[in-house]
């Protein structure tokens, strides 16, 4: 399942753990770390800042408080839980034949807003998953906790 990524032969992130360790446990990492001045950062930083608080601007109440959460929710990851989503979940659904992506999809419109315990009723229940390779499942997995609804977002980092 580990395709590739620092987290091979780690197996999956534990999801149920706080993330810890850090100099201020209670705060992601990035909030450890010093801002970066705007004025210092070379020109196609500076314009992709530009471009990503315009498109944020142009979003819908909804669509920004959904992005809101997300970026939340990747705040609150560990590093490895972090690296697995992009070294390992995120590759594979973007090889991921569309038929695939649609049936992860309306099975994660389905555990979206479900509490922890009720997701993972849902997941070990073979009907939920019934038709779903080991591969789908798994990715089916690792993006519910995620609580997301559709496909993931390439993080930008």
């Amino acid at each position: 399942m580990n395709g590739g990524g620092a987290n091979r032969g780690q197996g999956n992130p534990d999801w149920n753990r706080p993330t810890g360790g850090a100099p201020h446990a209670d705060r992601p990492p990035s909030a450890n770390t010093p801002a970066k001045n705007f004025n210092n950062l070379p020109p196609q930083d500076k314009q992709r800042v530009l471009d990503n608080n315009r498109k944020f601007q142009n979003l819908t109440p909804a669509q920004r408080q959904d992005l809101q959460e997300r970026a939340h929710v990747w705040q609150q990851m560990t590093p490895a839980q972090r690296d697995h989503i992009k070294y390992d979940v995120l590759p594979r659904w973007r090889s991921m034949p569309q038929d695939r992506k649609r049936a992860i999809q309306q099975r994660l419109g389905v555990l979206k807003n479900m509490p922890e315990s009720a997701r993972n009723q849902h997941l070990d229940d073979p009907n939920f998953t019934r038709g779903m390779s080991d591969e789908d499942r798994s990715t089916l997995r690792d993006l519910s906790h995620l609580h997301v609804g559709g496909a993931p977002d390439a993080p930008n980092e």
